[in-house]
């Protein structure tokens, strides 16, 4: 239970160090373009395939100017889902530390790079994420009948063990490559034309990666205002991901994954947005296992915070909407750079 207490805390302190940074910036006189949270799929399985996110947006970088960002999602998992012959169990947390750098080549084309470091370990954070969704009256899930503190992911197929996982660990992900074409640049609404393509370099045996070549292509739209309300933003992402056979569960499987998100961002003052975020995909294997073989949506609810003319600070928390589709509860932290003529 120290440990839980422990890391209480140190969340309360991250939430009460961004509260007073707001205050001190929220008299800024610049405000900046808006910016989705960034929101990877860091679910135990899924996140393997390190998908598009909404930073993969319609806001390209003028030539020869450069963007980069950090990020660290911590998300909690509680699945313990058996269907016929299929029984998987997803216990613990994941902590995904992701690099991500842009440049725009020419005025039409930018390019860019995702790095992730993966780390599973045991769900330090589970009495707090009881207590969140005791308090907003949400589901437990799995949580009421499984110890605290475990990690666990295990899949069975008639009564044949496929894997079982229950060492602590941590490397580099799967990393990602991104281009983007410019299509549209009007003054309210802008559009980009988005490609990927994910290597397989992280380690198969400890869930840092799929083991197979990922390609997607998407459109991404941006909007500055909405409702003609200059305090209100919006975007959209729609991207098809051709999924190369991974190493896990190379049988279920699903080719084509359809990955789609939007959200809404509204500034309360030049320099500080609240932002919320949907985010869904399609199946990543064939399974009557929800988790597996089911679509996935979940909503992220954060903000930006303008802490200099160049650096972004973001804090953003998501759930599953619908239960067991996606890790149970995420903690996201970010600071991004971009350059000031992009502003």
């Amino acid at each position: 239970m120290s440990v839980n207490r422990t890391g209480y805390g140190f969340l309360s302190k991250i939430i009460v160090t961004l509260l007073n940074i707001a205050c001190l910036v929220s008299f800024a006189t610049r405000a900046a373009i808006a910016e989705p949270l960034p929101d990877p799929d860091n679910g135990a399985l899924s996140g393997k395939f390190t998908l598009p996110m909404s930073l993969e947006g319609a806001d390209l970088l003028a030539a020869g100017k450069a963007a980069a960002y950090g990020t660290v999602v911590m998300s909690s998992h509680s699945i313990n889902e058996t269907f016929l012959d299929e029984s998987l169990t997803l216990d613990g947390e994941t902590t995904r530390l992701e690099f991500g750098f842009r440049y725009g080549l020419t005025p039409r084309l930018e390019l860019g790079i995702r790095v992730p470091y993966v780390w599973h370990e045991s769900g330090t954070f589970d009495s707090l994420v009881e207590d969140w969704h005791k308090a907003l009256g949400l589901p437990q899930g799995s949580r009421a009948n499984r110890e605290k503190d475990l990690l666990e992911f295990s899949y069975r197929e008639k009564d044949e063990e496929i894997f079982d996982y229950q060492s602590r660990s941590d490397g580099i992900g799967d990393i990602r490559l991104t281009a983007g074409y410019r299509l549209s640049t009007g003054t309210n609404y802008r559009s980009a034309l988005r490609f990927g393509i994910k290597l397989p370099t992280g380690d198969t045996d400890n869930f840092h990666g799929s083991g197979g070549t990922d390609f997607s292509v998407g459109l991404a739209g941006d909007w500055n205002t909405v409702f003609n309300e200059e305090r209100l933003n919006a975007f959209y992402r729609a991207h098809v991901n051709y999924i190369g056979e991974p190493d896990l569960l190379p049988d279920r499987y699903e080719e084509i994954v359809w990955h789609l998100s939007a959200g809404l961002g509204c500034f309360l003052t030049p320099s500080f947005e609240l932002r919320a975020q949907a985010i869904g995909r399609t199946a990543n294997y064939e399974s009557k296992i929800e988790t597996l073989g089911q679509n996935s949506l979940w909503l992220m609810f954060g903000a930006n915070i303008r802490v200099t003319e160049n650096y972004l600070l973001s804090l953003g928390m998501a759930e599953d909407v619908k239960v067991r589709s996606a890790p149970d509860v995420s903690f996201q932290l970010s600071l991004r750079y971009t350059p000031t003529s992009d502003h």
